[in-house]
């Protein structure tokens, strides 16, 4: 099997892996396992587990439509460019929730999260995000007192918390016409402005 499609396969193993039994309890033989290759040919394309656990979830983050450097020029292009990452997130994870809980799981089995989840790393998401809010409170009107990282951490926060509610408790039947995301967006806005 070619180099590529070994690597994908050994991710794909290992995300379902995580998903249904954490981090802390899945083992490199366990995967090795699943994926009916030889231990050592995980260590070929990934040297610790960690590095591991980051390539499954980079294979997800990596998709999102948000890849600027640069912080929104407005404050509506803000709001499109928020609306866009939430309808990505949605889709990506209310069928299937199994993103947040292996985020969940990391955090809470004490891993290290990859670069993507780090509000200071350059070319990130999150990143972005920071810096939008900075330039909001510079020149949009956003509340100059406002914790950027607080608020941050509280959009995600608030956006796992409800996909773990939509997708595992199904307290929302009629989400389709709810316009969740124009909501939840104008709601963090206006949080920034408050």
């Amino acid at each position: 099997m070619p180099a590529l499609e070994r690597r994908q396969q050994i991710l794909q193993h290992a995300f379902s892996l995580i998903r249904d039994q954490g981090f802390k309890t899945v083992s490199m033989r366990d995967i090795a396992r699943a994926a009916q290759i030889n231990e050592a040919l995980i260590y070929k394309h990934f040297p610790t587990k960690d590095a591991l656990l980051w390539a499954v979830v980079r294979e997800i983050v990596d998709q999102q439509p948000v890849r600027s450097v640069t912080p929104a020029k407005d404050k509506e292009d803000f709001k499109k460019q928020l609306q866009g990452f939430v309808e990505f997130f949605l889709e990506k994870t209310l069928g299937d929730p199994s993103l947040p809980k292996i985020i969940l799981y990391a955090v809470m089995e004490n891993y290290p999260l990859p670069d993507e989840f780090n509000i200071q790393k350059q070319g990130t998401f999150l990143n972005w995000v920071y810096r939008s809010i900075e330039k909001g409170k510079a020149e949009w009107g956003f509340n100059r007192r406002v914790d950027t990282g607080v608020y941050i951490c509280s959009f995600m926060g608030g956006l796992i918390y409800f996909v773990l509610q939509a997708a595992v408790v199904k307290l929302f039947p009629n989400l389709e016409s709810s316009n969740f995301e124009s909501t939840y967006v104008g709601l963090f806005l206006k949080s920034l402005e408050a």
